[in-house]
């Protein structure tokens, strides 16, 4: 059940293809290896403090011959690999003696620039020349079927996900090609989270597309390997093989190599296999390795092991010796004809168990610190001669004439045929797309969700809205009854291509009609709800099928492995050119547990959408344990917080569009986050209708006025802004909805209004999603003070004042939003005469205070951008359960707290001096002095200001 023969046979290995021909083409690789990582280590330009270069030449020994089986046998150029972060090198080696690095048209290297790379391990290209990044990198001349492989435990998820994406687009009727994918791991490696998550997933979900390998050598980066052998019924390798076996995969053991074989068919063999197999603990056998003296060895097996005394003294100790290390991870056949039969199980995910020998063919075998020992030069001229290269041959391929010279080129050839057929393939496959993504003209600014009938609906809720009329969209057919609408028609493409998914939070985040009767996955049982009559028609249908117009996938609780899907559906549009957009829904809080996972697919440039909601302490019921937001920037991201429900349509909208047209370079990992508390969606409208630029009539002089003054003074004809025409509602949107997409817009601005003094009584409130509420209530409070205070709403931290906001020197906050750091020199009441005024100015500049649900970082360098003073209220203690009002107050972020930051920045901006040089305050009237200006605060500092007390010091409690 699940286990395949230990002895898989080789018969499937070509008669023409020896292993002596392989294994030397092995070890010119596993010389190559070595030698790339000794040069990156003795490099020139290294200065002294440098860190350290590293290279794992043992770990790379270890997977050598599973790396070569793969290479120089089985994989086809149209297949994927993951390999073992440590095993980076040796893949760079076998493609450089296959003459596979490539460039970005796919044509090859010179042989001059394909030395100098194997010259580049890890190095920086000073000039433009080819280097290898650590481990697999995108930007490697060999990247060509490869995943980046940096973080462990994450590249083997992703390899399984890409394999069921492939499966997905053929039942989908897509065109791909007949592709295999496999995933080397470190045997330590296997004890990985994200590693365990996955493991049932795969075979449930019936992947045979997909072959794991642990390259079992015993060792991890501090030493050998301790496992509980009473414990776990036996070495590492039986546990592994009994919970894959239990999770439902095939396991395949390759544990002797040809001596070993030959030693158990002799008389009393059997003995000694039980003793390699199940008797010999794994620690005990590393220490044996490390004998070199194989009469020594022989006699501690004699001492320490009584049952096989008479097999082991009736043996050559070098054939004991030779037996003992010759491990099956080592004999490229057995390893070939192990691959293939993998591939066999169509329904079934495969893992190969490849005992080996870390460090192999080095003089570090086995030895507990290989992991990061790099030879000496004496060694290192040693493996040299051993292929017979000269001194200044640090790199060489085979003689073309040669046997093995003659298998690389013919090998080569052909993985390099099958790269360039799957381009042509991508190529195909992106124009025929883009053809018909144009069929019914451009796509819409907007998905044309109709709020009018909603009552304080929320961001998440509109998602839910969205998905389910694209999921309409998508199953509707154009010449059917039901035909779409007009406006309908060009997200008919976009629409087949989202993919939803979610770790069993689907209908808890509004996607319930995207997952109604529309679940892909294999059908393993009928629909008995249906058959006994007892399904619930308000729930959806979970029911799985691989019908063409099922699209959503459903998770158990494993953050981890949807976010690995998401990521690997993102990535077949660069691939394969078929743009499926995926996306995902997570209860925000857990985006962490799958942070490791969502960088990679950042590091990977996947595109795809991911929806945290909901999100912060606005969740606040849950909001003791579930409330923290964090902030996290990293390249190829953007992040979204909407506050209303347009927002949310317009941010959904652009982002399916960049993706379909290629236009998210930078940008590709969309993150956006919703609440699920409702706010009224007439403030929109309304208090934009506020602003002048969208009155109709009025010229640059002219100002504006609240309908009711606070002071009650005279405001020298301006015009009451409630009793002006405004511009139509569709032309407003259009302007604001475009600010939307740069990061941020005014809501509330009084820019233009009578009495708004610069440097006296105006300030900006930066706000962020829900709490944008309590901006509103605390500008309309600081107004009836005379305070303007100005509310931002902040939709994109990344394009305002993150990432991509540096790439343009915060172009949208400085220009368009026209936030700055000007001094505005005013008077001092009753300052006396011009002279007298003019040396007792007060520089004050227009100072912030930002309001967000989550960490500080998220809004907190916005007045260092521009150089005014901020006050940054966020969260900053553990949350607690209670409605958002309570929530809001508990961390100060209500209105109050938001008026008193305010008085606050206001009263410390006051403080700002200017100092008049000699030459200016001679020129004043004769004065000779040298005074400062006399500060003020705002309104006297505030009044709360000569108490030391704020918004801060209420009850915490």
């Amino acid at each position: 059940m699940g286990k395949i023969s230990d002895k898989a046979s080789s018969d499937k290995v070509s008669k023409d293809l020896s292993k002596d021909l392989l294994d030397s083409i092995c070890s010119r690789v596993h010389y190559l290896t070595t030698q790339m990582i000794y040069q990156a280590n003795h490099r020139a330009d290294k200065e002294k403090g440098d860190p350290k270069v590293g290279g794992h030449p043992a770990a790379c020994a270890s997977s050598l011959h599973i790396v070569g089986a793969l290479h120089l046998v089985v994989k086809s150029g149209f297949d994927y690999i993951a390999n073992k972060p440590h095993a980076a090198p040796a893949d760079h080696a076998f493609n450089y003696i296959l003459d596979l690095f490539l460039k970005e048209d796919l044509s090859r290297l010179s042989l001059s620039e394909a030395n100098q790379a194997m010259l580049g391990l890890r190095a920086f290209p000073k000039a433009g020349e080819y280097v290898f990044q650590s481990y697999h990198s995108a930007y490697d001349c060999d990247h060509h079927g490869f995943l980046p492989s940096g973080t462990v435990g994450i590249p083997p998820v992703n390899a399984g996900y890409m394999a069921h994406a492939y499966t997905f687009c053929r039942e989908h009727g897509y065109e791909v090609p007949d592709a295999h994918f496999w995933s080397i791991l470190g045997d330590s490696e296997f004890r990985e989270g994200s590693v365990f998550e996955a493991i049932p997933d795969f075979a449930e979900r019936e992947i045979g597309n997909l072959t794991w390998i642990v390259d079992y050598n015993r060792q991890s980066l501090d030493g050998h390997r301790i496992t509980n052998k009473d414990i776990m019924s036996g070495t590492d390798d039986k546990r592994i093989e009994r919970t894959m076996i239990a999770n439902g995969w095939e396991v395949i053991q390759v544990r002797h190599g040809k001596k070993r074989e030959a030693l158990f068919s002799s008389p009393g063999g059997q003995v000694f296999k039980k003793f390699i197999e199940d008797e010999l603990q794994d620690y005990e056998l590393q220490a044996l390795l490390m004998l070199e003296n194989p009469e020594q060895l022989k006699k501690f097996i004699i001492q320490e092991h009584a049952q096989i005394k008479k097999f082991v003294e009736a043996i050559d100790a070098q054939m004991l010796f030779d037996a003992i290390h010759d491990f099956g991870g080592h004999d490229i056949t057995a390893l070939v004809a192990a691959m293939e039969k993998s591939k066999e199980s169509k329904r079934k995910p495969s893992l190969i168990i490849a005992h080996t020998l870390k460090g192999w063919g080095l003089r570090s075998a086995a030895s507990p610190g290989n992991h990061s020992s790099v030879p000496d030069e004496d060694e290192m001229k040693d493996l040299q001669k051993n292929q017979g290269l000269k001194d200044d041959q640090l790199f060489a391929r085979f003689a073309a004439h040669s046997a093995a010279g003659k298998y690389c080129i013919e090998r080569g050839n052909k993985i390099l045929n099958d790269i360039q057929a799957e381009a042509k393939l991508r190529e195909k496959n992106r124009s025929f797309f883009e053809k018909r993504l144009h069929e019914f003209g451009d796509l819409p600014t907007s998905l044309g969700i109709n709020l009018k009938m909603a009552s304080y609906p929320h961001t998440q809720w509109m998602l839910g809205q969205c998905t389910a009329k694209l999921t309409r969209i998508a199953n509707t057919k154009l010449n059917s009854d039901k035909a779409l609408a007009v406006d309908e028609k060009p997200w008919k493409l976009p629409s087949e291509f989202l993919v939803s998914m979610a770790p069993d939070v689907g209908t808890s985040t509004n996607l319930n009609p995207s997952m109604d009767g529309k679940i892909f996955g294999a059908n393993v049982l009928p629909d008995y709800e249906a058959e006994f009559g007892v399904k619930d028609k308000k729930l959806p249908n979970l029911v799985p099928s691989e019908d063409q117009s099922h699209r959503f996938i459903r998770f158990e609780i494993a953050e981890g492995n949807v976010t690995s899907c998401v990521g690997s559906y993102g990535q077949i549009r660069h691939q394969l050119g078929i743009p499926i957009l995926p996306l995902m829904t997570v209860y925000d809080f857990f985006v962490k547990r799958a942070h490791d996972q969502f960088f990679y697919n950042l590091y990977w440039k996947s595109s795809f959408i991911l929806v945290g909601t909901p999100s912060g302490v606005t969740l606040s019921p849950e909001g003791a344990q579930h409330g923290w937001k964090s902030d996290f920037q990293i390249p190829n991201q953007i992040t979204w917080e909407p506050l209303f429900c347009l927002e949310l349509e317009w941010i959904l909208a652009d982002a399916i569009k960049r993706h379909f047209t290629y236009d998210n370079d930078g940008r590709s990992g969309v993150f956006i986050r919703g609440v699920t508390r409702g706010i009224d969606q007439k403030l929109f409208a309304n208090l934009l209708k506020r602003q002048k630029r969208f009155k109709l009539g009025l010229d640059a002089s002219s100002r504006l006025a609240p309908k009711t003054h606070p002071t009650g003074g005279d405001l020298g004809g301006a015009l009451d802004e409630s009793t002006l025409e405004n511009i139509p509602d569709s032309e407003m949107f259009e302007q604001i909805r475009q600010e939307v997409l740069m990061g941020a817009y005014y809501l509330i601005d009084y820019r233009s209004y009578a009495g708004y003094e610069p440097g006296d009584n105006v300030l900006n409130i930066f706000s962020m999603g829900s709490v944008t509420t309590e901006a509103i209530r605390a500008s309309e409070a600081l107004l009836e003070r005379g305070i303007y205070a100005n509310v931002i709403v902040v939709t994109s931290p990344d394009l305002l004042a993150g990432n991509l906001a540096q790439q343009n020197d915060y172009a949208h906050l400085r220009k368009h939003l026209g936030v700055e750091a000007s001094l505005h020199l005013n008077p001092i009441p009753n300052g006396g005469s011009v002279s007298a005024e003019i040396m007792t100015l007060a520089g004050r500049r227009v100072p912030i205070v930002s309001v967000h649900d989550g960490e500080p970082g998220l809004l907190d360098n916005l007045g260092s951008i521009v150089g005014v003073r901020q006050e940054c209220l966020a969260v900053r203690k553990h949350s607690k359960c209670g409605r958002p009002d309570d929530i809001y107050r508990y961390h100060h972020l209500d209105a109050e707290a938001i008026v008193e930051a305010s008085g606050k920045v206001l009263s410390e901006t006051a403080l700002e001096q200017i100092k008049l040089g000699t030459n200016v305050l001679r020129e004043v009237a004769g004065q000779s002095t040298s005074p400062t200006s006399r500060a003020q605060t705002w309104q006297e500092l505030w009044p709360q200001m000569s108490q030391g007390t704020s918004g801060h010091a209420r009850d915490d409690h």
